[in-house]
């Protein structure tokens, strides 16, 4: 009777729970971050993590608010084919206030505030307004790079009784080289410019030089003794060349370097292009003229 008795227990117990005897039951407890739209993936820190790691697993019975952080406890349930996570606890869960999820485009270079005045603003434009709009704080996690045009999901967190505003990057969505320069750009690419006057001297003999990249919106050439390189920006009748750098041979003799890149580094340098010269003009008076050559 008793071993008949056995047999039907295991049985039944077999028919109510056929995993038993298979699944593994544990828990662990991690920290979720708030501010995520979808999830998952959840971003969560364990015990011993430094930075936030992506979850890929859903997790069962837990409702997720991007308003809040959590400390939960989840149960993990590990069979032979898969592992199944479920909320076993919330520990803890606390609100973030003014946080704000938003989709930015982001301008491909830095800009001066004009109301504040303030360098290396970011210009941005929300997916809500299709304004440009300034910021000055730096935004977490965001390794930005002039001339691209970006894509970015961006989490606003206003500090408490203040008006202050952390930004931190959730996501780039894309990223794109932008040169935005005029045609003109092609056309001074065509050639080669050589250097005929300089301060109203001819300086032909000294060969200085410089050649245009449209598409990627550079410059090299030469001063007639060391090479140099940079980007170049063109709008309206004011060209600029942002972050010249050059070889650094001495120059033996008389030279014009320095004259040439005191005109070069001009924040207000307007151009024209007259027939077959490039000529550049500070405060409308001509300081450069360029002849260009024909291949």
């Amino acid at each position: 009777m008793k071993k008949s008795l056995k047999s039907s227990l295991f049985f039944i117990s077999l028919f109510l729970f056929p995993y038993g005897l298979y699944a593994q039951i544990s828990s662990f407890r991690i920290k979720v971050k708030s501010g995520l739209e979808s999830t998952p993936p959840y971003l969560v820190k364990y015990y011993n993590s430094r930075n936030w790691e992506k979850f890929y697993a859903e997790i069962q019975q837990f409702n997720y608010n991007a308003n809040f952080e959590y400390t939960i406890r989840v149960k993990k349930t590990q069979t032979a084919q898969t592992s199944i996570y479920a909320l076993a606890e919330i520990i803890n869960k606390s609100q973030t206030k003014n946080t704000e999820i938003a989709i930015w485009d982001v301008a491909e270079n830095y800009v001066n505030n004009p109301t504040s005045g303030k360098l290396n603003c970011l210009q941005v434009k929300s997916s809500k307004k299709n304004k440009w709009e300034y910021i000055s704080n730096p935004i977490l996690g965001f390794d930005y790079q002039e001339q691209y045009r970006y894509r970015i999901k961006v989490k606003q967190t206003k500090a408490k009784d203040t008006d202050s505003i952390q930004y931190e990057l959730l996501d780039i969505i894309s990223k794109e080289r932008v040169t935005d320069l005029p045609s003109v750009a092609s056309f001074l690419a065509r050639f080669k410019w050589n250097l005929l006057q300089l301060n109203g001297k001819d300086v032909s003999s000294n060969k200085a030089n410089i050649g245009f990249d449209a598409k990627n919106g550079t410059i090299a050439g030469s001063t007639g003794c060391n090479n140099f390189w940079g980007n170049f920006g063109i709008k309206g009748n004011v060209i600029s060349f942002p972050r010249l750098a050059s070889t650094m041979k001495s120059c033996n003799g008389a030279n014009i370097e320095n004259d040439f890149f005191a005109v070069l580094e001009q924040k207000q340098l307007q151009f024209d292009i007259a027939e077959q010269t490039l000529n550049f003009y500070i405060d409308g008076k001509l300081v450069m003229i360029f002849g260009l050559e024909r291949e």
